[in-house]
């Protein structure tokens, strides 16, 4: 495995990131102690910024898990009136996720899937300004090619983990029989979205790596 930064460097920048409410650190805390992963928050900071940047008001969330970037992503289109479209395949997870949200007093601008994202995302009729991706990792090119044309031109397709631990520049040999499969279609997915001629991307070394692409306007 391989650091993706420096350890010291990672939690200098975790102490910048702004304080949060008393619920969301417990979510942290909770999220520690049961295994569950969620955005650090520099990296939920940093998905903040790209909302205002981009003044995203419509998202998609692929992984709601606890609903802790969710309720990020919602605070950040709160000023344009905005709206989170988040997906969640795990039950339990899904159930805690309500309950955190309707903490945060978003149950009006959030609104909460259950089930699995493969079976919904066909069925989505809307288009997205921001989408946000913290799913299977090897699912990243299925979702890619079902959510391409609800991203609106202009918008943003924000993928997270995509550096995967490191792992995805170690050799096949050194990977575990599980992982290659994941591992190989990650790297087809970054190759993908670096080299589509309806993209902009960048990969940014935070958290476990964040892949950024912009659809080019028409």
């Amino acid at each position: 495995m391989v650091n993706i930064i420096n350890a010291e460097i990672e939690g200098y920048l975790r102490g910048l990131a702004p304080e949060r409410p008393e619920f969301m650190q417990e979510m942290e805390n909770y999220a520690a102690e049961n295994y569950v992963s969620i955005i650090p928050p520099e990296v939920a900071q940093f998905l903040t910024f790209l909302i205002h940047v981009t003044q995203a008001k419509d998202v998609l969330e692929i992984g709601t898990a606890i609903a802790y970037s969710t309720i990020w992503l919602a605070w950040a289109v709160e000023p344009r009136d905005g709206h989170v479209t988040t997906i969640e395949i795990n039950e339990r997870r899904a159930t805690t996720a309500s309950g955190n949200i309707k903490k945060a007093g978003l149950e009006e601008r959030i609104t909460l899937i259950k089930g699995h994202a493969v079976d919904i995302v066909p069925q989505l009729k809307d288009s997205y300004d921001f989408i946000f991706i913290d799913a299977a990792k090897g699912q990243y090119g299925w979702f890619f090619e079902e959510l391409y044309p609800r991203l609106k031109p202009g918008g943003l397709l924000v993928s997270d983990n995509v550096l995967a631990e490191g792992k995805l520049i170690l050799p096949d040999e050194d990977l575990r029989h599980r992982q290659k499969t994941a591992i190989r279609r990650l790297r087809e997915y970054l190759t993908m979205v670096t080299t589509h001629p309806g993209l902009e991307t960048t990969i940014v070394p935070m958290g476990d790596g964040i892949a950024v692409s912009m659809k080019k306007p028409i």
